[in-house]
C-alpha cells in the first residue's frame, strides 16, 4: 500500500534544494573583504573565526574532500579557550590567574598553528574546486600564511566574480 493510500490528506513531499556540483561558487555569499576586516577589528577577531567557520561549511557542501568537523570543532574550542584565558584576569581577578597566565602562551601558540592549518586546508579545497592552478584566482601560500581569513575572503570573492562574468 502506498503512502498516499494510507493518508490521502497528507501534503506532497518534494526536495526543493538545488543540487550542488563541485566548483559551484553560488553557495558563497559575496561579502566585501574590507567588511570582513572591519568586523574582525570591531569584534576582536571573533568575526574572522565566524567567517572561516561558515565558509568552511559552505565549501564542504560542494567538495568531496571535506575538512573534518572534528578539526573545525577543535580549532573553535582552542580559539574560545584562548579568548577566555586572555580575559580571565578581568573575570576572576588578577590575584588568582598566575597558572592561567603561564599556560596562555601555549594556548596562543596552539591556536596560531591550528588557525594556519585551517586556512591552508580551506585554501587547498578552494583551489581544488575552482581549478585555479596557473590562473589569477589561485590562492597562494605566502599570502594565505600572512593574511589568512582576509586573503581567503578576497579569493572567494574573486572566484565569485569570475564565475559571474563567465555565466553572463
Amino acid at each position: 500500500m502506498t503512502e498516499l493510500a494510507e493518508n490521502p490528506y497528507s501534503a506532497p513531499e518534494s526536495n526543493l534544494e538545488k543540487p550542488l556540483h563541485s566548483g559551484d561558487m553560488s553557495v558563497f555569499p559575496r561579502f566585501s573583504t574590507w567588511a570582513v576586516f572591519g568586523l574582525s577589528i570591531i569584534t576582536f577577531g571573533i568575526y574572522a573565526a565566524y567567517w572561516l567557520y561558515s565558509r568552511t561549511n559552505k565549501l564542504n557542501s560542494i567538495t568531496d574532500n571535506k575538512i573534518s568537523q572534528g578539526f573545525i570543532t577543535t580549532a573553535l574550542v582552542l580559539y574560545a579557550a584562548s579568548i577566555l584565558v586572555q580575559f580571565a584576569p578581568f573575570i576572576i581577578g588578577f590575584e588568582s590567574v598566575a597558572t592561567l597566565m603561564s599556560i596562555s602562551p601555549l594556548i596562543s601558540l596552539a591556536v596560531f598553528v591550528v588557525w594556519i592549518v585551517w586556512a591552508f586546508k580551506f585554501r587547498n579545497r578552494l583551489n581544488e574546486i575552482t581549478n585555479s592552478a596557473g590562473k589569477p584566482t589561485w590562492a597562494g601560500p605566502i599570502l594565505t600564511f600572512f593574511f589568512q581569513t582576509f586573503y581567503l575572503s578576497y579569493k572567494v570573492n574573486q572566484n565569485i566574480d569570475v564565475q559571474k562574468s563567465l555565466n553572463s
